[in-house]
């Protein structure tokens, strides 16, 4: 039996191939109707959940498509791979090597790593619509030179998150305004989805998936950016102080944002931190329930995904703007 041929053609037309036959691009789907039938299907890790979901924004397949180019370039240039169906992880991990060897910033090459472990699950779909017989796995040899990234690589010189933002809070004499920051710097909430809430929106104490106790809140679609309604998580003395306030006056409001800023504004000067608005208290909240995810054990990509879905985000890569 003659053995089948590869794709013929340059790199940037091999890629395509890929990209296009995978089907891996399909926009206007609704990738947490995709991550609900991966759960249904048995997936249970939020790397399990990446394998099974595509690429659903533009923006996102035009930035995957490019570090694609840009690996399948390096792969045969550097390691004499002509055929792009001939990658293996050990490919891929010598190019995030090289990578780390430039020294490029971390954000950048969390991006790329995204980028390639989508690779995987396209020339996977790729390989069973041509009945190619092959199966490929770039995750477990990426695991190793990503600790050694997040360990050697610079992040970025700037960051909005507060240094302090428990004193900050405690500096805020409204107690309304300090429930909001509190409600922000907890659950990454954005100021507007936390400036109105009602009762039936606790949905009592329960536990995260870092083993802690918290207090959930449901904010619904109506009310959140992109329509991404989700459950949130509060520490359970902000929880309760939520509940007490909405018994005493019917509901949560914050019907005056500026005001809101402007106490936070003080309350950077009277702690000596810069104000970055209240969207820096999102900025805390990134960096540390990623740090809480990490050390709960979950991977990176995993402490990724779920930090992006907390803070409302579609795309995971959005996240990593916040982890400077």
């Amino acid at each position: 039996m003659r053995r089948r041929r590869g794709i013929r053609g340059s790199i940037n037309y091999q890629v395509n191939q890929i990209f296009l036959k995978s089907e891996i691009f399909t926009p206007g789907l609704s990738k947490h109707v995709a991550k609900v039938e991966a759960r249904t299907e048995g997936a249970k890790t939020w790397a399990d959940i990446g394998k099974h979901i595509n690429i659903y924004s533009y923006s996102t397949a035009q930035s995957y498509k490019d570090i694609w180019h840009q690996f399948g370039h390096f792969a045969k240039a550097e390691l004499g791979v002509r055929d792009i169906e001939n990658i293996k992880g050990e490919h891929v991990r010598t190019y995030l090597e090289s990578r780390i060897a430039d020294g490029v910033k971390y954000a950048t090459f969390q991006k790329e790593a995204a980028a390639l472990s989508k690779l995987e699950r396209a020339i996977n779909g790729f390989a069973e619509k041509t009945e190619s017989g092959q199966h490929y796995d770039f995750r477990s040899s990426m695991k190793d030179v990503r600790q050694e990234a997040a360990q050697t690589l610079e992040r970025f010189q700037e960051t909005r998150s507060y240094v302090d933002p428990g004193q900050l809070i405690k500096n805020i004499d409204n107690k309304s305004y300090q429930i909001a920051a509190c409600i922000q710097h907890e659950s990454g909430a954005r100021l507007y989805e936390s400036s109105l809430i009602h009762s039936n929106q606790l949905e009592s104490i329960g536990k995260d998936i870092a083993g802690c106790e918290v207090g959930r809140v449901r904010l619904d679609p109506a009310d959140t950016k992109g329509g991404k309604g989700r459950i949130i998580f509060l520490s359970l003395k902000t929880y309760h102080q939520l509940e007490m306030h909405i018994a005493e006056h019917g509901e949560f409001r914050i019907s005056n944002a500026n005001g809101y800023r402007e106490a936070l504004k003080a309350a950077a000067e009277q702690s000596n931190q810069k104000y970055t608005g209240s969207h820096g208290l999102r900025w805390n909240y990134a960096q540390e329930r990623f740090a809480e995810l990490q050390k709960a054990g979950y991977t990176h990509e995993q402490c990724l995904s779920q930090t992006s879905w907390n803070m409302g985000h579609e795309r995971a890569d959005i996240t990593l703007h916040y982890l400077q």
